[in-house]
């Protein structure tokens, strides 16, 4: 009876082992598909599926674990949507072997699928001027590496839609405002509204009589000792300050004065003079525009410089100067014209007519599609969106001939500075002086306007490609106005709700946002921006004071929180990515749960994406 009773012990020992096995392989299968699907560049089977199979298995099940020899394994897309594998691998017997029976043989196979449900998918980007900016581990721009991840994220989703499926994308692009113009409806707009602009405050002629007195002109400088060249360097949008000069500047000395007769005419004294100064230290400047900032260096190590100021008498003729002068001051224009008569009914564009040009002339100024938000309420609790804050509302639909609640365009070519670039002290300022207007400070730096948003709509790769190419770096960070409009275009019971609410079949929709931003809040006061021009209008803060920079960024965090928060009550997965930059509390609290991403160079923004993108697909294992 031993023999029999001993057969019966020896083959359940054996039976546990390989059951144990079994289960052990078939978790290393699974992985190993998932890996593999998660992969995947939409239904292509590249060396990277199997290389992502492959390392997912081997980390789960090594060759020879619990004594098991010719372990075999094998991975391939059975079609777009789906990854088999199949494992195989002999397990020895202890007790058994004295019964005939040396191995187990223990097969496993495994399928990976993304079943994805209809979705829309909202795209709020950072296309600030830092995108333009190469992470020290990358070799290509923070925007080429955004396109390619965004990219391959659609092929992706593309690869796991159903026959009946409806995937929609859309874009936000933000840096200093947002470009939404031409989406929205013309009754959706204002007909007449006031910019901090200037118009004809008389003109008047003086004349000059005729005189005779000395003159003095003086020659260029002139180099004696070091250099005074200039070397240009870059440096980063969003920090384009000079750093403070550090030049000591010596006394101007008297070289020589020769004076001579002058025949003229008017016959008198001809008086020569040599002047001489030194300097040493360095200086520096910046030039900035809406997609450079350069910074100019002066190294005055060593120098001395020379300059020759030459008297003589002179006559003066008669002449006559006509000056024009201006008020600087808010100024209302009609903007109707811009509204056009597209058939759908939205904004046409196009550009204003005024009377604001050099000498009281008329120019024409486009419009680039850029807003101004509706009615604001300055604020600094944002715990929830106040209800009395149109500017913050997400679904509220504008009242036709009603200002308060309709947008503005933005119109930075009608708005002027003040006195001088960066003194806004003086809200109503006579001068005869011709100020630039924000659109020419700075060569426009003060005056962005992103590429135009594009609403939820299902999108081939060739569209995808084509409209990540039309994104420009330029401006500085105001990550509210992105995440709003980002809201307002995916929302189902606001501005878009014919569209968005369901799909034509009358089937739910499920909602995602993804927030990818690569740097902190950086507003300027001195910026157009969806408010207004803030050094003067001062919508969101106090009226009788020229708010901060420092001010203006705690605001735009406070409704950044208030918004992200409200997203997540409206059931919409927020996604965030910060990539080149730290994953600040702020960006974290603003994602959905274990759903935002730290990405520090390509390869992780891609795997970011990735990572994203199966979800979003419901990756799952196929029984």
């Amino acid at each position: 009876a031993l023999v029999p009773l001993g057969a019966f012990v020896g083959a359940g020992f054996d039976m546990s082992r390989s059951y144990l096995v079994k289960s052990r392989l078939q978790t290393a299968c699974d992985s190993g598909a998932l890996a593999a699907r998660r992969a995947m560049i939409g239904a292509a089977w590249g060396s990277n599926s199997q290389a992502a199979a492959d390392s997912y298995f081997d980390a789960n099940f090594q060759t020879g674990r619990y004594g098991t020899a010719n372990l075999a394994r094998n991975f391939s897309a059975v079609d777009g949507e789906t990854v088999r594998g199949v494992a195989s691998v002999d397990v020895p017997t202890t007790i058994m072997k004295m019964f005939g029976n040396d191995v187990v043989s223990v097969d496993v196979d495994c399928q990976a699928i993304m079943n994805l449900p209809n979705t829309d998918v909202m795209f709020v980007l950072d296309t600030t001027g830092s995108m333009a900016d190469v992470n020290p581990s990358d070799v290509v721009s923070r925007m080429s590496a955004m396109r390619s991840a965004i990219a391959t994220f659609h092929s992706t989703i593309e690869s796991a839609k159903s026959a009946g499926t409806q995937v929609r994308y859309g874009f936000v692009p933000y840096s200093t405002n947002v470009n939404v113009g031409r989406l929205l409806q013309r009754d959706w707009m204002v007909d007449n509204w006031s910019y901090q602009s200037r118009e004809p405050d008389g003109t008047g002629s003086e004349s000059t009589a005729a005189s005779t007195g000395d003159q003095t002109t003086h020659s260029d400088w002139k180099d004696i000792t070091g250099s005074s060249a200039w070397t240009t360097s870059s440096l980063p949008l969003e920090s384009c300050v000079a750093p403070p000069d550090t030049v000591s500047w010596g006394p101007t000395t008297t070289v020589s004065t020769v004076s001579t007769p002058y025949g003229g005419p008017p016959a008198g004294t001809k008086t020569v003079t040599v002047y001489r100064y030194t300097a040493e230290g360095m200086r520096y400047q910046v030039g900035k525009t809406a997609t450079t900032c350069t910074l100019f260096t002066q190294n005055l190590s060593g120098f001395t410089q020379e300059y020759t100021a030459t008297t003589l008498p002179v006559t003066t003729n008669a002449s006559v100067t006509t000056t024009f002068a201006w008020m600087y001051r808010p100024v209302p224009f009609d903007v109707s014209v811009l509204k056009g008569s597209n058939s759908d009914g939205t904004m046409a564009g196009g550009s204003v007519t005024a009377l604001i040009g050099d000498a009281h002339t008329t120019v024409t100024v486009p419009w680039s599609g850029c807003i101004e938000e509706r009615n604001t309420v300055g604020r600094t609790d944002y715990a929830e969106l106040p209800a009395t804050s149109l500017h913050l509302d997400i679904d509220t639909i504008p009242t036709t001939g009603n200002p308060a609640t309709q947008w503005r365009p933005a119109m930075p070519g009608l708005t002027f500075v003040r006195r001088w670039p960066g003194d806004w002290q003086t809200p109503d300022y006579p001068t005869a002086n011709n100020l630039p207007n924000l659109q020419s400070w700075d060569s426009g730096a003060h005056a962005v306007c992103p590429s135009e948003a594009s609403k939820l709509k299902s999108m081939t790769s060739g569209q995808v490609s084509s409209y990540l190419n039309s994104l420009v770096p330029s401006g500085n960070t105001y990550h509210d106005i992105g995440m709003l409009w980002g809201l307002r275009l995916l929302s189902p019971t606001g501005l878009f709700a014919a569209e968005n609410a369901l799909t034509p079949a009358g089937r739910q929709i499920s909602r995602h946002l993804i927030f990818m931003t690569d740097g902190e809040t950086q507003t300027d006061i001195s910026n157009t921006d969806a408010y207004g021009l803030p050094a003067l209008d001062r919508r969101r803060t106090n009226p009788s004071s020229v708010p901060t920079n420092e001010e203006t960024n705690e605001l735009v965090e406070e409704r950044l929180a208030a918004l992200c928060t409200a997203a997540k009550d409206r059931n919409t997965t927020v996604w965030v990515i910060a990539f080149g930059t730290t994953l600040t509390p702020l960006l974290s609290d603003c994602a959905t749960s274990g759903s935002a991403f730290q990405a520090n160079n390509t390869a992780a923004l891609g795997v970011a994406f990735a990572e994203i993108a199966s979800k979003i697909a419901n990756l799952r294992l196929n029984d």
